[in-house]
């Protein structure tokens, strides 16, 4: 169980988080849906060890693996798609699989080879989320993961990732009620800044 309670984060004289209690139960997706401003990717950053509270405390986290989609694909451009997932992975993954998981996201033929600076946006985007989903992880944050995905990519993306959360903590921080729903998620709606 991973509990915040009362956690405050500033920066400086701005206050992103203010007073935030929630828990989050093993096993379970919980959304967090919230205007510009209100502090959702920091509470991902916090659970991920990025930032520390500004005031209040988060407990449970002790040992636990973390991994993310940041809103930024944060991809090694040079390397291939294929190269960019097997970066989380142990050695001994085989090539096959990793080829199967971007396949079924859409990805096929040569842009799993190719430099991913020369795949479009929504391809790479694909890209940072399958490798965010493979990375070993016990505590996974999903930060507005599917944006700039076309209306067919985003349903088989959305369908591979739901299939492959098995019994890990996530946090989906997300505008898109849908998505919350469609993963079987739990909503918390953050306060306007």
């Amino acid at each position: 169980m991973i509990t915040l309670t009362s956690v405050t984060k500033a920066f400086g004289s701005l206050v992103v988080l203010r007073d935030l209690s929630l828990t989050l139960a093993p096993g379970t997706v919980t959304a967090v849906l919230g205007a510009n401003g209100s502090g959702k990717t920091t509470l991902g950053r916090l659970l991920l060890g990025l930032e520390t509270p500004t005031s209040g405390t988060i407990s449970g986290l002790s040992g636990l693996r973390g991994a993310a989609v940041f809103q930024d694909n944060r991809l090694a451009s040079h390397l291939s798609a294929v190269g960019n997932v097997r970066l989380v992975l142990p050695r001994s993954a085989p090539r096959s699989s990793v080829d199967d998981e971007l396949q079924a996201v859409g990805l096929v033929g040569d842009s799993l080879t190719k430099p991913v600076r020369s795949l479009s946006g929504g391809q790479r985007r694909r890209v940072a989320i399958v490798r965010g989903l493979l990375a070993p992880s016990d505590v996974l944050v999903l930060d507005e993961p599917f944006t700039g995905l076309d209306t067919d990519a985003k349903a088989a993306t959305l369908a591979w990732v739901r299939a492959r959360l098995e019994d890990r903590t996530t946090l989906l921080i997300t505008h898109d009620p849908a998505e919350a729903e469609f993963l079987g998620a739990t909503v918390v709606r953050l306060p306007a800044p």
